[in-house]
């Protein structure tokens, strides 16, 4: 970071937000989202085991891993980086509040948690790889 000058913080910044036109925009893969949703399934699964009923680790544990799947693939900048990774966690979080509503006493211990948000987490890796795989709008 040293060689970069004084503003290169700013510049690292900027591209995380706003990538130069000019570099390329692929799609992002799927193996390594449905790898980081097993093992998301995997430490939701050993929390919901070994973790006290009064805890809410279980869907913030493995939610954040699948997040930090996909911003690894916002940061080296596939398309429709930042739309895909809203509506993706929009849908996730709108189907476990729709599962967790529609299932009575959904809420009850960690394997019924692990019970909504591994639906959930599995669509939010769809949709976020389904939206970065639609076409790339050219500029004239």
């Amino acid at each position: 970071m040293a060689d970069k000058g004084k503003h290169g913080f700013v510049r690292s910044v900027r591209r995380f937000f706003w990538l130069p036109r000019d570099m390329p925009r692929r799609p992002a893969a799927a193996l390594p989202l449905v790898r980081a949703w097993l093992f998301a399934l995997a430490v939701g699964a050993a929390f919901a085991v070994f973790t006290p009923d009064d805890d809410v680790l279980t869907p913030s544990i493995m939610t954040v891993v699948v997040w930090v799947g996909t911003l690894d693939d916002v940061i080296k900048g596939v398309r429709h980086r930042w739309p895909a990774f809203l509506i993706s966690w929009a849908a996730s979080w709108g189907l476990a509040w729709l599962l967790s509503t529609m299932v009575p006493g959904l809420d009850d211990s960690h394997w019924d948690e692990f019970a909504a948000f591994a639906p959930a987490t599995a669509v939010f890796v769809a949709v976020f790889v389904g939206i970065t795989r639609l076409p790339q709008h050219r500029r004239l």
